[in-house]
């Protein structure tokens, strides 16, 4: 190998000068790669590494080149006079160099890759070694409660006249005193620090800090929606999402750079460095300044997005219920997804969140739909928390910042047993407030808290069955019965892309949102919404106690679903004005306020219709009767229902036959229920059920429990392994009462060749033979 004719900080400073497309390089690089291959024009798909080091060029097929061949050609001269311009271009650049370090104390010796300081005349060696310092790294200490910095770099060294690179990335501590700098640079190899003084440490870090202006890259511990310098970015794996501020302006979409995204002059930012899983968007290749320029120009404008949007929700819709009114909640989903851009005003107005919940049996799709709602947010499927300790939970939701996390095989609190997460904490994640959680400090134990950044995504086969969780999640019962097709599943999970385009097409309008107006709307939405299912109720009212919590979420998922149409949002701003100068001035009477609300409610019916505000009280209508019916029995039978999905109750205690006749073993019911229950408030009065679900029972001629039997069948063998014959309840036509057919599973426990149940079946009663 030749000697090399110069050095990488020349090679720098000439192709910057030179070259438009080197017009970025850093002050510490020495590798370019990726460059195209001059060498093989007919080639497109050959690249060059160029070593700035060592001065050779490199392609893909391993073929060198020198680095002043590399110029002729591109320069289209002869090699000799490239050789001479180069020359004088080196003897200019020293001279800049002389006058640049001539103030200088310490300086770099670029020939024998060493720092040296100026005294009396001379210049001492003080490092056996080159220190290039690329990055000076911002991260945030929770435990001290302030920014700390780590500076990133590489040693350089000659080692048998080959240029050797060792990275490092030493703590602000490592750089103190001589001793612990020595330390760490001995780690590394076998590099000495001379000549200097403890006293001498800062300004040599001060010089090398002057050399190289190295990049002051922000790390931060979480991802999703950031804040930086008082403005919002999209920070993901391959992409930080600048959002414009004016309408003339277009989101950038910006490449990283050297492990990190510019944001601004020698500023950059970066996700965290343990994060496992980072959203990835599909973008193709960024463009030699850095962006995603193709990616940006595919973006859809206000109306192409809410005309793809209708599109994307007609496949959620029909997904979700096919072509029954169950449908809605498709819509309900999509408003969701959405609703993460308008987190912080959700919360402001409600002083909570919103908890979507996906119940139902395993393999009904629940899995299928968070995935759809991950790929909106470019999430891997893989990034989802299993049953998980609340430690897992606290750390998932102060990590990700206004996307979703996924809790998958949620298993929610049984009453009287100790569950992995207890009902009340979800309670306290809900209204964002942190958990206070054991860290050690030292030596000792302190108090953390985690913060709460996000909304979780549940997905069970369990229903909630406490009120901490029940009354704070909306909650979709996900189930074969009203699904629709699989070919909308498998449209909308061929087109993760298309999914991706819409939140960043609708992430334009981050910062040109009128979010006061949001809040204002979403509130009028509220409090409309609640004076609608008051009027549903009716006489009913005086027995009803409203669930404001699922109003709330309800309003909030109804105002983001209107908010993506753009003559929606067009219009909105306007009515709310007028609204509010009625109401605030005493000129105007009762009968123009009503006017004027009712022709404003009309001009918004226009745009939105009425089918979602409707669907979205006819929910809340429900779950308030649902409520106000609970009677002793409809509690105890719903407890019931909880531990049959827990396994605590099994076929060993109860039998569906073909006719639709559900049979129990009492004694057995009662012991494993008041076990469960033990110690809490919520356990009925085994009298009164006891007597109620006599009423509903065939009973012997002296008014006695009948003795029920069943045979046990393995599933899996079809033989007969056990056989129950007990006292117990023989209730006719259970099937027909939807408490009973969904607390004991009629789907799944109903004999081999029964109907499926339809309002319209009338079964036959079963003649059994009593004691």
């Amino acid at each position: 190998m030749t000697n090399p004719l110069f050095n990488a900080e020349f090679w720098r400073w000439y192709l910057r000068n030179e070259f438009k497309e080197f017009a970025q390089l850093a002050d510490t690089t020495t590798i370019i790669e990726k460059v195209p291959n001059i060498f093989s024009e007919n080639n497109p798909d050959s690249f060059l590494t160029l070593n700035l080091d060592t001065e050779i060029c490199r392609d893909s097929e391993s073929n060198e080149f020198n680095m002043v061949e590399f110029i002729a050609i591109k320069e289209d001269c002869e090699r000799q006079y490239v050789e001479m311009a180069l020359a004088v271009d080196y003897e200019r650049w020293l001279a800049q160099k002389f006058q640049e370090n001539a103030a200088k104390e310490y300086e770099r010796d670029f020939d024998n890759y060493q720092w040296v300081r100026k005294r009396g005349g001379e210049k001492i060696p003080v490092t056996d070694f080159d220190l290039i310092l690329e990055s000076i790294i911002e991260k945030w200490n929770p435990e001290k409660k302030e920014w700390e910095r780590t500076y990133v770099g590489q040693l350089r060294y000659l080692q048998g006249g080959i240029p050797m690179y060792k990275p490092f990335n030493f703590e602000p501590s490592q750089t103190h005193s001589v001793e612990e700098f020595s330390k760490s640079v001995w780690n590394k190899d076998v590099l000495q620090v001379k000549n200097m003084k403890n006293e001498d440490m800062r300004s040599f870090w001060l010089h090398v800090n002057i050399e190289f202006k190295p990049r002051i890259v922000r790390e931060f511990d979480h991802f999703g929606i950031i804040s930086f310098e008082k403005t919002r970015y999209l920070l993901a794996g391959n992409v930080l999402v600048s959002f414009p501020k004016k309408t003339s302006e277009r989101i950038k979409l910006i490449a990283q750079r050297d492990g990190a995204f510019p944001v601004g002059e020698n500023k950059f930012l970066k996700p965290p460095e343990d994060a496992i899983y980072l959203p990835h968007y599909e973008l193709g290749f960024a463009n030699s300044e850095g962006f995603f320029q193709s990616a940006e120009e595919s973006l859809y404008d206000d109306q192409e997005f809410f005309e793809k949007l209708l599109e994307i929700e007609y496949h959620f819709c029909g997904m979700v219920g096919g072509d029954t009114e169950f449908r809605n909640w498709g819509k309900i989903i999509v408003a969701y997804v959405f609703s993460f851009v308008f987190f912080d005003e959700i919360y402001a107005l409600h002083k909570h969140i919103i908890f979507l919940y996906l119940y139902g049996e395993g393999n009904v799709g629940k899995g299928e739909m968070a995935k759809l709602i991950q790929d909106f947010f470019g999430i891997n499927h893989l990034d989802s928390l299993n049953t998980p300790p609340a430690r897992s939970v606290d750390e998932a939701l102060e990590q990700k910042s206004h996307i979703p996390q996924w809790i998958d095989e949620h298993v929610p609190q049984v009453p009287g047993k100790k569950a992995k997460i207890e009902d009340q904490i979800w309670n306290s994640w809900f209204e964002l407030k942190p958990r206070p959680t054991n860290i050690k400090k030292g030596n000792k134990w302190g108090k953390e808290h985690k913060v709460v950044r996000t909304m979780p995504l549940f997905c069970s086969n369990f229903l909630p069955a406490t009120d901490h969780l029940l009354s704070r999640s909306l909650i979709i019962h996900y189930s074969k019965k009203t699904r629709g097709p699989e070919d909308h599943v498998k449209e909308l999970l061929n087109d993760r892309v298309t999914l991706q385009r819409l939140m960043l097409s609708f992430l334009k309008n981050y910062h040109l949102l009128n979010r006061k107006d949001f809040i204002r709307d979403m509130e009028r939405i509220r409090l409309k919404l609640k004076e609608a299912v008051k009027n549903e109720l009716g006489d009913k009212m005086k027995d009803v106690v409203l669930q404001d919590r699922q109003i709330n979420q309800f309003a909030s998922l109804v105002t983001v679903s209107y908010w993506l149409n753009p003559d929606y949002r067009g219009m909105i701003s306007g009515v709310i004005c007028e609204l509010e100068v009625i109401k605030d001035k005493a000129i105007y009477d009762d009968h123009y306020r009503n006017f004027t609300k009712e022709r404003n409610d009309e001009r918004l019916l226009s745009v939105t219709g009425q089918e979602l505000f409707l669907f979205a009280r006819d929910e809340v209508v429900k779950t308030a009767i649902r409520y106000s019916s609970q009677d002793p029995l409809t509690e105890f039978i719903e407890t019931i229902g909880t531990l049959i999905q827990s396994l605590k109750v099994t076929i060993h205690h109860f039998n569906w036959t073909k006719d639709g006749t559900l049979k129990i073993w009492a004694k057995a019911i009662w012991d494993i229920y008041e076990y469960e229950k033990r110690g809490t408030d919520g356990m009925v009065r085994r009298d009164i059920v006891d007597e109620k679900l006599r009423d509903l029972s065939d009973l012997t001629p002296e008014g006695e429990l009948k003795v029920v039997n069943w045979t046990i069948v393995d599933q899996y063998s079809n033989l007969k392994t056990d056989t129950i014959r007990q006292r117990g309840y023989y209730i006719p036509n259970a099937v027909q009462k939807e408490l009973f057919r969904n607390a004991f599973n009629w789907d799944r426990f109903k004999p081999a060749g029964s109907q499926p149940w339809t309002g319209n079946t009338q079964p036959a009663r079963e003649e059994i033979a009593s004691a």
